[in-house]
């Protein structure tokens, strides 16, 4: 069982063995003795910045050997109630609070973030580029039919699991790598992306918080999802995000 932290720098990470960082990125320097890297092996490196943390994904899909996997954030973890296991003083989950749940639930998630006053699919398309996002409906209608009501269910929708965090039986996740990837490498070839700004870039791995949304609304009867706190050790302005969110959906100013 090993839960990968993605970092593009070198950075604090916890000391329980269950957490190993992966580097992604241009990094050049170590993140340690047991760091993983995702331009070793079946690796798609070179795509990491517009696929972002999904290089690590890919990587995971390709490489570990580990039975239950999972993929976090430097500064992102799954929250915890307890003080087992602490970084910056915030609570996370702990080695021994994941078996328990992985006992009874095949994947953990972040609980869905609410946007209340705007759609999942009109967020996308007023915080990123519409043509996209149209691209992203006709792949899914067209090649990936059988998802097809859950993606409109997901985008009608106002509630979104975010950051492509996951802890999961890794069988089961390869499933979802294996749809994930086919939608992605496919859109790849069709959204000129090399002409986005940096932030813009990402496109991919925008698109993937969606579609692990769609994939788990599909299979909601034939997996057990345990959705948890997901907490930021550095500290973050919701009150900031909120007006972000306000502006752009009654000013479409990003």
């Amino acid at each position: 069982m090993k839960v990968y932290i993605v970092s593009h720098k070198d950075y604090i990470f916890p000391s329980e063995s269950v957490y190993v960082p992966i580097k992604v990125g241009s990094l050049v320097e170590s993140l340690g003795e047991y760091a993983e890297s995702d331009s070793v092996g079946d690796n798609i490196a070179y795509l990491n910045s517009c696929f972002c943390e999904l290089t690590a994904a890919y990587w995971i899909w390709k490489n570990s050997q580990e039975k239950v996997v999972g993929l976090v954030h430097y500064r992102r973890y799954f929250g915890s109630s307890n003080n087992i296991t602490k970084i910056n003083n915030k609570s996370i989950l702990s080695e021994s609070e994941i078996s328990e749940y992985m006992r009874d639930y095949d994947i953990l998630v972040g609980k869905p973030r609410n946007y209340y006053v705007t759609s999942i699919k009109k967020h996308y398309i007023t915080a990123h580029i519409e043509s996209d996002y149209n691209l992203l409906e006709r792949e899914i209608k067209e090649n990936h039919n059988i998802y097809y009501d859950a993606f409109v269910n997901v985008m009608q929708g106002t509630k979104i699991s975010l950051y492509n965090m996951f802890v999961g039986n890794k069988a089961i996740m390869d499933d979802y790598f294996s749809f994930l990837f086919e939608v992605l490498f496919s859109l790849e070839q069709k959204i000129d992306y090399h002409s986005y700004d940096t932030y813009q870039k990402r496109v991919f791995g925008f698109m993937a918080e969606r579609l692990f949304n769609v994939w788990l609304l599909y299979n909601k009867n034939k997996y057990k999802v345990k959705y948890l706190p997901i907490i930021n050790i550095e500290g973050e302005n919701i009150i900031l995000k909120g007006f972000g969110l306000v502006k752009r959906h009654l000013f479409n100013i990003r």
